[in-house]
């Protein structure tokens, strides 16, 4: 291989060595702001059911507290 022949195609494997790394870079970008996402959301969700079950607690405390008010009565 001459000299001008083997530094294209160093140039080439190095521009396709390159290419390649730019395509995992974004693509692990992607998974990283994909993880963000569904970790808002889960995030949420969770909060969601935290209110639901406080909200649900005050209600039974409060009726058993009425029942209770109500037997001793």
């Amino acid at each position: 291989m001459t000299q001008p022949n083997r530094q294209e195609y160093e140039q080439r494997r190095e521009w396709e060595r390159q290419e390649r790394q730019d395509s995992l870079r974004l693509a692990a970008k992607m998974m990283e702001f994909l993880g963000v996402v569904l970790g808002v959301i889960s995030i949420f969700v969770l909060l969601a059911l935290l209110f639901s079950m406080i909200s649900w607690l005050a209600q039974d405390v409060s009726s058993t507290l009425s029942m209770l008010k109500t037997r001793f009565q």
